[in-house]
């Protein structure tokens, strides 16, 4: 399989993954670390909640003059900024699926306590122009650097596109379980999470996947992108827009 001569390309999916392989090594060898601190604070949750804010006013400014910040140095800022409170439920989530328990944790972490305006905001930037999956997603920057890397890719199989759509639907049952406790939720209690047999083994089979089918994480896994694609795809049967994307 070829490999893209994209240097600059190369050298920043370099940077990310080195950025990201030190700053999980870090968390999960010494997770109390008070330097980690801040990033478990309210102070954070905040600045993300900012910040999002500030993405959906540059897109106005952008549109009314003409002019905004480059993609590139959109993805390096919000690459840097949101991977932290991205990678944290990855790591130091109380249950066995993260992210969708939060309504019922002990102790919620950033995403946990902004997860509703965050997934919000996703929503509402995508619909500004995609802003969000394309060019603040640190997952989406580092998939889309990972599909860079080789020239040629495999065709993705047609009946994964389903998946996404049941993922979309586990997660929102996932979501409103808390509300009623069912018997069933105690597997996912606290105490039985294990990073090493669920996450680690997990991210690392959909990171190598994305090498060789581009955005792998994006099309197939992500609530986000799917709600983003099930808009899209609604928008071309009412406007006859193909060229939509």
């Amino acid at each position: 399989m070829a490999v893209r001569s994209g240097g600059g390309l190369s050298k920043l999916f370099l940077v990310m993954l080195l950025g990201v392989t030190v700053f999980a090594w870090w968390m999960v060898s010494d997770p109390w670390n008070p330097l980690l601190s801040f990033f478990w604070s309210d102070t954070y949750a905040v600045l993300i909640q900012v910040t999002l804010v500030a993405a959906a006013v540059g897109w106005v400014m952008k549109r009314i003059l003409g002019q905004g910040v480059p993609r590139r140095g959109l993805q390096w800022f919000y690459g840097i900024l949101f991977f932290p409170v991205l990678l944290f439920p990855l790591l130091r989530c109380h249950y066995k699926v993260p992210y969708v328990f939060c309504r019922a944790c002990p102790s919620p972490c950033p995403w946990g306590i902004s997860r509703t305006f965050l997934f919000n905001g996703f929503l509402i930037l995508n619909l500004l122009g995609r802003s969000w999956c394309s060019n603040l997603c640190p997952f989406g920057t580092f998939q889309e650097l990972q599909s860079s890397i080789f020239r040629k890719h495999l065709r993705q199989p047609s009946w994964l596109s389903g998946v996404a759509y049941f993922i979309l639907l586990a997660t929102l049952g996932f979501y409103l379980a808390p509300l009623f406790r069912w018997p069933w939720l105690n597997w996912f209690d606290v105490g039985n999470y294990d990073f090493v047999k669920v996450t680690a083994i997990a991210a690392l089979l959909i990171m190598l996947t994305a090498f060789l089918i581009p955005k792998f994480w994006c099309r197939n896994l992500c609530p986000v992108g799917t709600l983003h694609l099930l808009f899209m795809r609604l928008r071309i049967k009412k406007t006859g827009d193909k060229h939509f994307r």
